[in-house]
Formats: structure tokens, sequence, C-alpha cells
């Protein structure tokens, strides 16, 4: 894996069924440091044959400031969009996409200029309405639709987990607090190399695709938390 900015701890333990309170528990850990300033933490159980990890990064919404506030929980979502060998058929072309996609949208923000600037004058009501966009706009659009559709055909939806499924594992997830940001899974444990493999790939050769799709859900999971 490759060395990250900020110290993050992986965390291998087997999860009890109906456990004891936290605060009751000896919890006999083994602390190790890699090379990278990773912190590993191992506890070894016997109650099944299986490994939890949980990779934390201690890193979330309270290191965001003014203008990339939400980062933290998109990036989170953006990291189970798959890598350069999973999650795709043809990683040249989807690399190509993406970047025509940013291009697209780099000139859609143009016209939103413009479209702002109309509104303010009161020569439009509203610059959502499809009615007042400008006509470049409406070019840029029909462009912009055409690459998600053969985005869409590129994409191999939801392989990560996939994968993890084929080989036994399950309950893989994540989660983004104020000062943390957590990815879990639950493995067999003949397949923590598997796991290895998963999480080193997708941490060192992440492909954001599907972004302005996946910034929509993030909005609207914020605009139902508030």
């Amino acid at each position: 894996m490759r060395r990250w900015s900020f110290y993050a701890v992986m965390a291998l333990v087997t999860m009890l069924a109906g456990a004891v309170p936290a605060a009751a528990q000896n919890i006999d850990a083994k602390e190790y440091w890699l090379d990278n300033g990773m912190q590993v933490l191992m506890v070894e159980r016997h109650d099944t044959p299986t490994i939890m990890t949980a990779i934390v990064a201690r890193v979330g919404s309270a290191n965001e400031i003014t203008g990339i506030t939400g980062i933290s929980h998109l990036f989170e979502h953006m990291m189970f969009k798959g890598t350069e060998t999973i999650g795709t058929k043809d990683i040249e072309r989807d690399f190509e996409v993406m970047a025509q996609l940013d291009s697209l949208r780099a000139l859609m923000r143009e016209e939103e200029n413009i479209m702002r600037e109309q509104m303010r004058r009161g020569e439009i009501e509203d610059m959502l309405d499809p009615e007042a966009r400008t006509p470049r706009y409406r070019e840029i659009d029909a462009e912009f639709d055409e690459l998600i559709v053969e985005q869409r055909e590129l994409i191999v939806k939801d392989q990560l987990n996939e994968i993890y499924s084929k080989h036994g594992s399950f309950f893989l997830n994540a989660m983004t607090s104020d000062d943390l940001t957590m990815y879990v899974v639950r493995v067999p444990t003949n397949k923590i190399e598997l796991m290895m493999w998963m999480e080193s790939d997708r941490f060192s050769n992440p492909v954001f695709r599907e972004f302005y799709s996946e910034r929509n859900v993030v909005r609207e999971e914020r605009r139902m938390g508030v």
C-alpha cells in the first residue's frame, strides 16, 4: 500500500456474537508498525473461522475546510467504485471517458454562470428550470449524457463486493465521522491474502468512476439527514 499522508490503523479481529460490553473485555492486542507508518493491531479469537478487518484512517469531516465540506463522505463512497483492475472492462477507455466528462462539466459550469447572471437580472426565474437552460448548455448536457451511457457499458457494477461474496466474505461496509473514516469486511480465515490484495489495490489504485452520480447520492443523503 502507498504511504498515506496520515497514519492509519488496521485492526484484524474476529467478532464475537453476543460479546460482553467492551469495558469488561480483556483484549490481548498485538501491535506492529509497518515501514509506511501504518499501525497494525491484531486480536486472536477462535469463536468463528473468520477474520473481521477494519481499516481506520484518522481523517474525517473535522479536517474539511470551506469549499470542500462533504468530501470525506464522498471519498468514502468513491472507494467502492473499483480500481484499475476491478470494476471495468476497459481501463484505458474508462480514463478517457472520465476525462471527457470532467471537461464537459467545466463547460457546463461556465454556462451555469451565465444563467445565474440572467436570473440575477430577472431574465429567467429559475436556472434549474430546463426551459431556462442556454442552447450551449443543452448541447453540452446531451453530450454529457451520451458519455454517461458509454461509461455504464464499461463498468462492472459492484465487482468489489461480488469478488468478496464469491469467496465467502460479507459485511463489506464503511463509515465516516468527525475524525475518522473506516472500511470493514469479514472474510474466511483462508481468504486473508485475498483481502490484503483487494484492500491494498483499492487504496493504492482507486478509480473514481461514476463521480457525478455518486455526488448526487451523497447530496441526497445529506438532504435527508438535515
